[in-house]
């Protein structure tokens, strides 16, 4: 790696140990030294590199401090700012670039951004950082579906992260996303396995809110096999604790609504629809619209209506995975009805999903 490009060496250096410490989860330390760094900023100001990187890490600072709360005014700051030519700061900005558009459930921008960083790469030399790129990277295909590259780029982090001093939190996250990826596969068990692993490095670590992230994982794997019991009680915990976690609320609305509590969804769809709504999140605004018309049950032509709604923007993300799920259930809705031909329609572009996400999902 380059850093000529920064005039004033010693900032450079403290912004790089603030970047460690937020990488390594390190939520107290990292506070501290962006209270020095800013001190200094008279000294980032005189210098655009420096500006740039304080910038870029400044957001990521957001990421690790209020990830649920990102928004898509979230990167103005940096957007504000030249355009980099270097490559140390060109990979950081279209990395953090993908971390931005993710979060927003831009899904084929940010993978576009993520390819660019890639090609840039070789720029980096720091393991912890080329660690974080493949946790980041594995953490978008599990979006995305492409399981292969979930467990490649997964791998590829925890080998690393292993080997760092520190980085026991990595670890143990790594180890959360490759549970979730066994989860999209149906293989239970070994999800557990790591689930398990995850919780136990977790707790050592005193890492109460990343543990909440584990249980969010976990009730989502007892709600895959429908043991709502379980899933409930996990994702109550989650929701109790972080009362933003949407992603929680979401998956313990659609518990209830296996049980037909229409009262306790509708609220919980309430609550996740004002903060998705203040978020702009776009995938979960669909899922909240499309569970609120099947827990109202009006009428099945305004439950395909949302979900053709939705359908029209999971298509144009390639999240071929909610496409199949869904015209699975249109399809069950008219077959009820005696309608067939409507039902014969849903269920062929349910096929029609599923062998896009296969497609998809396949090394290339």
């Amino acid at each position: 790696m380059s850093t000529s490009i920064f005039t004033n060496q010693n900032t450079f250096k403290l912004l790089n140990e603030w970047y460690h410490l937020m990488i390594s989860q390190k939520i107290n330390e990292a506070a501290a030294l962006k209270k020095e760094i800013n001190e200094r900023k008279d000294e980032i100001k005189d210098d655009q590199n420096l500006l740039m990187y304080y910038s870029l890490l400044d957001f990521r600072y957001t990421v690790l401090t209020n990830g649920l709360e990102v928004t898509r005014n979230s990167f103005e700051e940096v957007e504000s700012l030249f355009t980099p030519r270097d490559n140390f700061l060109m990979f950081y900005y279209h990395f953090f670039k993908g971390i931005h558009l993710t979060s927003i459930s831009s899904f084929v921008e940010a993978r576009e951004h993520y390819e660019k960083a890639e090609r840039l790469l070789d720029s980096i030399s720091s393991e912890i950082e080329i660690a974080e790129f493949y946790y980041r990277t594995a953490a978008f295909f599990n979006y995305t579906y492409k399981p292969l590259e979930v467990i490649k780029r997964g791998n590829q982090a925890l080998e690393l992260f292993k080997k760092q001093i520190g980085c026991e939190i990595n670890v143990g996250l790594c180890k959360n996303l490759l549970g979730g990826i066994c989860v999209h596969l149906e293989q239970y068990e070994e999800s557990e396995e790591y689930f398990t692993s995850a919780i136990d490095i977790l707790q050592k670590q005193e890492a109460s809110d990343l543990i909440l992230r584990v249980r969010n994982n976990i009730g989502w794997l007892y709600a895959s096999q429908n043991l709502s019991s379980l899933a409930i009680r996990h994702l109550s915990e989650v929701v109790e604790n972080m009362p933003n976690h949407y992603k929680a609320i979401l998956l313990l609305a659609r518990e209830y609504h296996k049980l037909g509590e229409v009262e306790k969804v509708s609220e919980l769809v309430t609550k996740g629809m004002e903060i998705c709504n203040q978020n702009n999140d776009e995938l979960y605004k669909h899922h909240f619209n499309i569970l609120n018309e099947m827990n109202l049950n009006i009428s099945t032509e305004r439950i395909e209506k949302v979900i053709l709604e939705g359908i029209s923007y999971f298509d144009k993300e390639e999240l071929y995975e909610y496409t199949k799920e869904y015209t699975e259930k249109l399809g069950v809705c008219f077959y009820n009805q005696e309608n067939h031909v409507k039902a014969s329609e849903y269920f062929y572009l349910h096929r029609q999903a599923g062998q896009k996400k296969i497609e998809k999902g396949a090394l290339k």
